[in-house]
């Protein structure tokens, strides 16, 4: 027998601002962002609003409420600025624009432009919306420029002479600011009975009825324009290997854990044609053949007190079983164990070996050896010869 340590949004002087009179905190502090970002009047990058969230989904979507697909960039434009609430479904496929060549698809409230050649981030722009639908309105009240200034309660854009104020101002900041809707183009009027706003790319309107977080709706600019281009907007049939979009198809994965290193750390021993690491931090062991991983498994090392060394060792002894003891008898740090499996001495009384009298695997556990499930030591005990290094780092 031999005795070892054992074992991770001002109103445009009228009545009918929505929500006239909120405080507005912190205006000054976007006045100053939106100046930040003077470049961005044009185009709109593909992740705009904020960093994209790290999500994971399909390539492809179909929406039974207009019959049509969405897929690839556009997808993952539309998942990550705003989706429904800012650009409606899908009313087009994806399809070629006569004018500008263009890959592009209609939504009802958004054309999504696809531009190959521009810079990664730059590659879905939207169609100026807002602008195009109201270039022949120039000369009417609401679009020409008013003098006027930032103040506590509006936002003023000197780039086309217009103020943004209240619940206006605070969906626009929300959903996605300059580079989703561009500037305002417009005062706030009324239109067809409702307050509304136009934006290079955007009309916004006060629905006072609606509950507070659907009072400001954006008009449906999408719609419009495919009407007036007379492009399709027929239904097509979904793929049986295309999903019926639904937000739960993103999912957020897991952080990689030590099971997907495939890369040798820095100091690794890669000269040698088999080593084994031991990764206390990450309680796992990695098999190596130079730099090629061939085996991993978590482990159970030693706790505080009997922490396991750390360095550059060699199997030194092999036993398919051996009986082991530690501490002093009659406390609690006592212990005997019998017939344990797959033993591999590497330095003093310290071992890689099977483990039969815990499951606990990625805490540490042991009196200072290195813990393994059965099975894994086994695999490990018939890969390693004598001498392999055994190399345990933090």
């Amino acid at each position: 027998m031999r005795s070892i340590r054992n074992e991770k949004h001002r109103d445009s002087g009228n009545s009918y601002s929505p929500w006239r009179g909120k405080p507005r905190p912190g205006v000054r502090a976007v006045f100053v962002l939106v100046i930040v970002l003077l470049t961005l009047t044009a185009f709109t990058p593909e992740s705009a609003s904020a960093a994209a969230p790290n999500d994971v989904g399909p390539e492809r979507v179909y929406f039974p409420q207009t019959g049509h697909n969405l897929a690839y960039g556009f997808l993952d434009y539309w998942h990550h600025n705003g989706d429904i609430r800012v650009f409606g479904y899908p009313i087009t496929e994806e399809m070629t624009d006569p004018v500008t060549g263009l890959t592009v698809q209609y939504f009802e409230r958004a054309v999504f432009e696809w531009h190959p050649d521009a810079a990664p981030g730059w590659r879905v722009q939207l169609r100026r919306l807002g602008a195009e639908q109201t270039a022949s309105r120039a000369s009417e009240l609401p679009f020409k420029p008013v003098q006027a200034a930032t103040d506590a309660n509006c936002t003023f854009y000197p780039q086309t002479g217009h103020r943004l104020c209240f619940g206006f101002q605070d969906y626009w900041n929300a959903n996605g600011g300059l580079p989703i809707f561009g500037y305002p183009i417009s005062e706030e009027f009324t239109e067809n009975g409702l307050t509304v706003q136009y934006f290079e790319r955007a009309r916004f309107e006060f629905h006072p009825a609606n509950p507070d977080a659907y009072k400001v709706q954006l008009g449906l600019l999408g719609s419009n324009a495919a009407q007036t281009a007379g492009v399709s907007r027929g239904p097509v049939p979904q793929s049986a290997t295309v999903p019926t979009y639904s937000p739960g198809l993103w999912y957020v994965p897991a952080p990689p854990g030590p099971a997907d290193v495939r890369t040798p750390p820095a100091g690794a021993p890669i000269d040698q044609n088999k080593w084994i690491e031991v990764d206390l931090g990450e309680q796992y062991i990695r098999a190596w053949e130079h730099s090629q991983l061939v085996f991993g498994s978590y482990v159970s090392t030693g706790v505080p007190g009997h922490e396991t060394p750390t360095g550059r060792f060699q199997i030194a002894a092999k036993l398919r079983y051996d009986d082991m003891t530690g501490g002093t008898a009659g406390t609690s740090d006592y212990y005997y164990l019998p017939d344990v499996p797959y033993v591999m001495y590497f330095y003093d009384g310290y071992a890689i070996h099977g483990t039969y009298w815990h499951h606990n695997f990625g805490h540490v556990m042991s009196h200072g050896c290195v813990n393994l499930p059965t099975d894994a030591a086994g695999w490990m005990y018939n890969w390693a010869p004598y001498g392999t290094v055994v190399w345990i780092h933090n």
